[in-house]
C-alpha cells in the first residue's frame, strides 16, 4: 500500500501590502493602485479598436487608455448638465429679448398714438400710416411669439 499523501501547507503570507494586492508577478503597484481591482470586459470591435488606435498613438498600454477613459467619464457627465443648463439659459434669453422687443414696439406705438392726436389735418392720414405700421409690427411680432 502507498504512503499517505501529505496536505498541501498555506500559501507563505507576503511580506508588504502591494504583494498582497498584485494579482501576478512582475506587476508594480504604487500606493494609489493598493485597492485596484480587476476586471474582465468584452469590447465592441469599435471600443476596442479605439482603444487600440488610441494606446498606439500615445504609447500608453491599453489597460491605461481604458482607465483613463472611464476616470473622464464624471467630468464629460458635468458637461453634461452644464449643456443642459445652457439650453434653459438660451430659451431664457429668447423670451428676455422677446419680452425687449414687445416693449420696444409698445413704446414707439405710444409715440404714433400721441403724434396722431397732436396732428392737424394735413398732417393726419401720413401720422395714421405710422400708427398702422407700428400697430402691424406688433401682430407680427406677438404671431411669431405664439409659434
Amino acid at each position: 500500500m502507498a504512503p499517505r499523501r501529505k496536505k498541501a501547507s498555506a500559501p507563505p503570507k507576503a511580506s508588504s501590502p502591494t504583494e498582497a494586492s498584485s494579482p501576478a508577478k512582475g506587476y508594480a503597484y504604487t500606493p494609489a493602485f493598493q485597492m485596484a481591482r480587476e476586471y474582465k470586459l468584452r469590447l465592441p470591435p469599435d471600443v476596442s479598436g479605439w482603444v487600440e488606435q488610441r494606446a498606439k498613438d500615445t504609447g500608453w498600454p491599453q489597460n491605461r487608455v481604458i482607465t483613463s477613459g472611464l476616470s473622464s467619464l464624471e467630468h464629460l457627465e458635468k458637461f453634461r448638465d452644464f449643456g443642459e443648463l445652457l439650453e434653459h439659459f438660451k430659451t431664457t434669453l429668447a423670451k428676455y429679448s422677446a419680452r425687449i422687443v414687445a416693449a420696444d414696439l409698445s413704446d414707439e406705438l405710444l409715440r404714433a398714438v400721441d403724434a396722431v392726436l397732436e396732428a392737424t389735418d394735413g398732417e393726419l392720414q401720413a401720422r395714421l400710416d405710422k400708427l398702422r405700421v407700428v400697430r402691424s409690427d406688433m401682430q407680427k411680432h406677438k404671431r411669431v411669439m405664439r409659434e
